[in-house]
Formats: structure tokens, C-alpha cells, sequence
């Protein structure tokens, strides 16, 4: 399994994707047939057991000793945790009291999409012998496709939306495991911008100025993250 996911990346992460997606569903459906209502939870509880599960298995691929050793670098990642309260009060949104439920259904989303997404499939491209950019570009590429699954659920403007902003994220979450493979860093600003986004929600339209400023944040956070990405050290591209 190792050599194939080496040899072919993209190929097995697409694999693993639908694996880990199909069996956080049958987590969840185990759940609700032993008594759990709440669906939300479920979902969130099967995820992070799929995300321990495939940290249990792809131990290798993660660098423990690096763990948030990029917390600098990643703090222009915050600007999106920034960018939800804005919109909250800009558009006059929606208010949710910050409790254990809505701590959770943050950390799920977290846990699970960046162990899958950062930890093992840039691991992979670059054992593979891809470089840093192919990796930040295929792996940021195919996180914001994933959220196209969104336009299920009948709105697909609002899914390519969605799917526009996660591969932006992807892209700045990618640029900095990149560049240092530092994963809790990126779970935890994962999860402060999926709590926050829950606690300060924003209105169903945003004003102008919103609109604005959303803009201008996501041309900053791509600029930024091909900057450092493109200004990594030769040597580093060798490391691996």
C-alpha cells in the first residue's frame, strides 16, 4: 500500500478519500442505530475516530517532533477566523452561544480533513517526487472539488462558493505544511475557523463592503501562500 501511494498519489488519495468518507458514514449510521438522535454529533464523533484511525495507520507519513513549529507562519491563516466575525457584524448575521457541541463539530471537520488532506496526500506527493507547488496545487485543487459535494443539497452557487474558498484555504493550509510539516497548527486554526463560523454567523446576503473585503482577503491569503511556497529553500525540496 505504501509503494502504491507513493507511486500514484493522486490516485490513492482519491481512493482514501472515498474510503474514509464511506466509513465515517458507517461510524455514523452505527451510531444512530445504537440510540444517538443527534446526527450533527454522530457525524462529528465518527469522523474524529476515522481521522485517529488513519493517523494509526499512516504514523509515517506525519513528522511528530514539528508539531507547531509553524505557528508563525500559519498565523496569516487566522485572517479567516478574522474574516467570519467581520461578516457576522458587517451583515448583521446570526448569533450561537459557543458550547461543547459547536467545540466539536469544529474539531471533527478539522481533525479529519487535515490529516487527510495535508498530513498524508502531501506526504505523499512529495515522496513521490513531486514539487512543493505541483503538491500545494493538486492538493488544494482537489480539497476545494470535494466540497462541490455540497451542491447535493440543491444550491449549487452557494457550493461553487464553497468550493472556491476551500481551495483557497487548502491552498495557505497547504503552503504551510509544506513548508513545515507542521499539522496541530493547522487542526487547530482548521478548527477555530469552522467555530467561529458557527458562533458569528453571517447573514444569508453580505453588504458591498463585505463582499469587498472577502475578496481582497482571499487574493491576499493566495498571494501568500505561493510566496512561501516558491520562496522554500532548494535544498528543502530535496529532504525527502
Amino acid at each position: 500500500m505504501k509503494e502504491f501511494a507513493v507511486k500514484h498519489p493522486i490516485i490513492f488519495e482519491i481512493v482514501l478519500i472515498v474510503v474514509a468518507f464511506a466509513l465515517a458514514f458507517a461510524v455514523s449510521a452505527a451510531c444512530q442505530i445504537l440510540g444517538s438522535a443527534n446526527s450533527d454529533f454522530n457525524i462529528s464523533a465518527a469522523r474524529i475516530m476515522v481521522a485517529l484511525l488513519l493517523i494509526a495507520v499512516f504514523h509515517s507519513c506525519f513528522d511528530w517532533k514539528r508539531q507547531f513549529s509553524g505557528a508563525l507562519i500559519a498565523l496569516p491563516a487566522l485572517l479567516f477566523v478574522a474574516w467570519n466575525i467581520a461578516n457576522h457584524y458587517l451583515s448583521h448575521g446570526a448569533f450561537a452561544a459557543l458550547s461543547a457541541e459547536i467545540v466539536i463539530f469544529g474539531i471533527a471537520p478539522a481533525l479529519f480533513e487535515e490529516v487527510l488532506f495535508r498530513g498524508i496526500f502531501i506526504h505523499n506527493l512529495k515522496a513521490s517526487g513531486k514539487s512543493d507547488m505541483f503538491a500545494l496545487l493538486v492538493s488544494a485543487a482537489i480539497f476545494g472539488l470535494i466540497h462541490l459535494t455540497n451542491a447535493m443539497n440543491g444550491d449549487l452557487l452557494n457550493a461553487l462558493v464553497q468550493a472556491g474558498y476551500s481551495t483557497v484555504v487548502g491552498l495557505v493550509f497547504g503552503a504551510v505544511y509544506i513548508k513545515s510539516e507542521d499539522l496541530a497548527s493547522l487542526i487547530v486554526i482548521h478548527a477555530a475557523i469552522d467555530i467561529t463560523n458557527r458562533v458569528f454567523m453571517g447573514a444569508t446576503s453580505s453588504p458591498t463592503i463585505a463582499v469587498a473585503i472577502f475578496i481582497a482577503l482571499l487574493v491576499a491569503e493566495i498571494a501568500y501562500s505561493l510566496l512561501i511556497v516558491s520562496r522554500r529553500p532548494k535544498k528543502a525540496d530535496n529532504a525527502d
